[in-house]
């Protein structure tokens, strides 16, 4: 499977659970610098409400695209609204200037 491939597969995953949802590439593997061994990092935007169960229902959707594909994935899943709060912290910023949009 490409990363192109490996993308759209986790693309349509959290799509599945939100249509309306972005999902955005960030950390070593959005900067080119990954090592084979880097896991994916991975940020996921909904209009929806986010809590504990919402968070494990998209984390156990990706937990499958890894199963499958055989990488590491790792997520965060934030409200748009509560996401835009966190501007002023480095982790926004940083996903911000290197993300790239799934």
């Amino acid at each position: 499977m490409t990363d192109a491939e490996f993308l759209q597969a986790v693309k349509r995953s959290v799509q599945e659970i939100d249509p309306q949802a972005e999902v955005w590439l960030f950390g070593s593997r959005a900067r080119g610098d990954a090592r084979p061994d880097s896991d994916w990092d991975f940020l996921m935007l909904t209009d929806k409400p986010v809590n504990r169960a919402f968070k494990r229902q998209v984390r156990d959707q990706l937990f499958y695209v890894g199963l499958d594909t055989g990488e590491v994935i790792s997520s965060l899943v934030y409200n748009r609204d509560n996401w835009q709060a966190l501007a002023v912290t480095h982790l926004y910023q940083n996903i911000q200037r290197e993300g790239k949009w799934a």
